[in-house]
């Protein structure tokens, strides 16, 4: 059997060089109390760890903004705190607190309309698989009510999308994204060049996305779709959806978080709680990913698992990693943005900061396929398609426009800023 190593912040640790090179610049007392309460599962060795770095803490509101609006972990991190017996500020721990039970009533209802919806596509006879979500929740932590979950998320067949999109709109949901209206060959022309659409409960505002491809380059999850082998996760008595089988998931999840550059704690913590509670070999796992064209991804999660969370990976599994240079980039990429002061929103990102996490997409695979394909992704703005719809004979002009619409787009911006 392999030696496990485990993460060790000594300055002798034989993989320090790595930590160094993924630690970023700006990783503070709070961004490293609010890691050490993902940890999972809970136990003697997390409350100490937490104790630890909570000692060091000095600004306790900076310390819940980052839990609860920048990183989305707030009923982990309360939770860990009660368990590691630390006495923080009443307003802040009442905050956390009032966090959590929004957070477990939200997630009862993306439950039960995941449920619902999952038995309406099945009535309907369309493949549907849920991605993320309260499944991810249940399988990570036994418990849906720990996750902090945003929409709901089905995988569906590109074949059937259009079908989709009409079957939400009589469960009573309407087109939010990209557009709140859609012409037949708009709908076509984004289901050809993107993988999904927005779409939000008129009533109880509920937001649900149907994708109809796994990952925006078709190389990251190959053999990955609607079809793929499922799981069936029990939410409560009498009540389950499906999703993707344990290894295909663990690789979605691997490219989801790698391609927002792993930007908040909560996908990590999720990616971790789910080896742990399932007792799978990282190992395997990573080899499943490296078959599906994502093992850049799962080796790159792993290192961040293994960095912030005490994964133990096999020493030569992680000798592997380090020697790749293109992972210790991607770390340090990671770990910059995770660290990153921006707030709740990607979008008040800094331009370098976005730029940082687009050019880092291109270093997820290997080989000029790849780069082509991710080329093509970032070429076609699904905006643009909306703005400036095009025939198809002429579709092949949008890469060309990109540019000027951009350019555009942020001059009339501008304008409106000034006049304001």
């Amino acid at each position: 059997m392999r030696n496990q190593v485990a993460v060790s912040l000594r300055a002798g640790d034989r993989h320090a060089g790595f930590r160094r090179a993924a630690a970023g610049d700006a990783e503070t007392a709070e961004f490293r109390l609010a890691a050490a309460c993902c940890r999972w599962p809970p136990s003697p060795a997390r409350d100490a760890a937490v104790r630890s770095a909570a000692a060091a803490v000095t600004d306790w509101d900076r310390f819940a903004q980052l839990a609860i609006a920048r990183h989305r972990v707030a009923v982990l991190v309360r939770d860990a705190l009660l368990s590691a017996g630390v006495i923080v500020p009443l307003p802040i721990a009442e905050n956390l607190t009032r966090r959590a039970q929004r957070i477990a009533r939200r997630n009862m209802g993306l439950a039960t309309e995941t449920v619902r919806l999952q038995r309406a596509f099945d009535a309907a006879g369309i493949a549907a698989v849920a991605l993320k979500g309260v499944a991810v929740g249940q399988l990570a932590y036994g418990s849906f009510a720990a996750k902090h979950t945003k929409d709901i998320d089905f995988l569906v067949p590109p074949e059937r999308a259009e079908e989709a999109m009409q079957l939400l709109k009589r469960e009573n949901y309407r087109l939010k994204y990209p557009a709140a209206d859609l012409s037949t060959s708009q709908r076509r022309a984004i289901i050809r060049y993107n993988r999904q659409f927005g779409f939000v409960h008129r009533s109880d505002r509920l937001l649900v996305e149907p994708h109809w491809y796994a990952a925006a380059n078709p190389l990251l999850l190959q053999g990955i779709d609607a079809y793929s082998a499922t799981q069936n996760v029990v939410l409560s008595e009498g009540n389950s959806v499906r999703t993707l089988a344990t290894e295909d998931l663990f690789a979605y999840l691997c490219v989801h978080g790698a391609r927002h550059a792993w930007s908040r704690l909560k996908w990590l913590a999720d990616l971790n709680a789910l080896i742990r509670t399932n007792g799978a070999d990282p190992e395997r796992l990573y080899r499943h990913a490296h078959s599906r064209g994502a093992g850049i991804c799962a080796g790159l999660a792993l290192l961040l698992c293994h960095r912030l969370f005490d994964l133990s990976l096999p020493t030569d599994l992680i000798s592997e990693f380090q020697g790749q240079k293109r992972l210790r980039t991607l770390a340090a990429v990671a770990m910059k943005t995770m660290t990153a002061t921006y707030a709740e929103s990607h979008a008040s990102r800094s331009f370098v900061e976005r730029m940082r996490v687009m050019l880092a997409q291109f270093l997820l695979g290997r080989g000029w396929e790849f780069f082509f394909a991710e080329c093509r992704w970032a070429s076609v703005r699904t905006l643009d398609m909306v703005d400036l719809p095009l025939p198809p004979a002429l579709h092949f002009l949008y890469p060309l426009l990109r540019l000027p619409l951009w350019l555009w787009r942020h001059a009339k911006t501008a304008g409106t800023r000034n006049r304001a």
